[in-house]
């Protein structure tokens, strides 16, 4: 009988115990989720709202495969005249890379409200990374281009982030943007010889900026969709 009583009150302690485990779980897990969907808003605040200028008409999509993640752009005037554009992608996903979007975010928007050249944000985003967190292994491609709404043109420079498309008023051609150097925290010189280019602008231009997620995405037939999909999208729209 005693046997009797001493293993039931084993048996409830351990039901106790286990029931507090259960608490503390659930608790834990209600503090990540809430941790994700901070981090969530605060790097859906990074992007941009989509605006229409006399002069040039801006447009935004955002549709993220997971809650958080490295992905960002801004899209800022330094002056009346220039307009800059910048996409990112972080290496890998989750809280990481979204804080370090956020920081890097700050930084690119210091460099755009100087003014300053495409090679130039660059090169500085480049030296922030590789001085602050090369011990990550967080790296990232990059683009700025600046588009001079006065004379019409662009001038960008890359690094590594898939290659923009220029679809030219009445689809005539699609021209692409290149990233002309390798991506951002690979190395402390990350300069190529040639590290931006500039072309000329006309009215109707249309200009579609990307990460890799898009053309890794499946048209209506589930094929890839691929650059050649994305421009043939880009031509049926000018």
């Amino acid at each position: 009988m005693s046997r009797s009583i001493a293993v039931d009150a084993e048996l409830e302690e351990l039901r106790r115990r286990v029931a507090e485990l259960e608490q503390t779980l659930s608790a834990t897990r209600e503090n990540q989720r809430w941790k994700l969907q901070l981090a969530s808003q605060v790097h859906r605040s990074l992007m941009p709202h989509p605006f229409r200028d006399p002069r040039i008409w801006v447009d935004v999509r955002y549709m993220p495969i997971e809650e958080v993640g490295g992905d960002y752009c801004q899209v800022r005037f330094s002056d009346r005249q220039r307009l800059y554009i910048t996409i990112s992608d972080v290496t890998g996903h989750g809280v990481g890379a979204a804080l370090l979007a956020a920081y890097l975010s700050s930084e690119v928007r210091q460099s755009i409200l100087y003014g300053r050249e495409p090679r130039d944000v660059v090169r500085s985003l480049n030296t922030v990374v590789c001085d602050h967190f090369i011990e990550t292994s967080l790296y990232l491609t990059f683009f700025v281009a600046r588009i001079d709404l006065s004379d019409r043109t662009i001038t960008w420079c890359g690094a590594g982030h898939p290659s923009p498309l220029l679809a030219r008023r009445g689809g005539a051609a699609v021209e692409t943007l290149d990233s002309q150097n390798p991506m951002i925290g690979i190395s402390p010189d990350v300069l190529a010889d040639d590290p931006e280019q500039t072309l000329s602008l006309g009215s109707g231009d249309r200009l579609l900026f990307y990460t890799d997620g898009l053309p890794e995405t499946c048209d209506a037939e589930g094929q890839r969709l691929g650059t050649g999909g994305l421009a043939s999208i880009a031509v049926d729209r000018t």
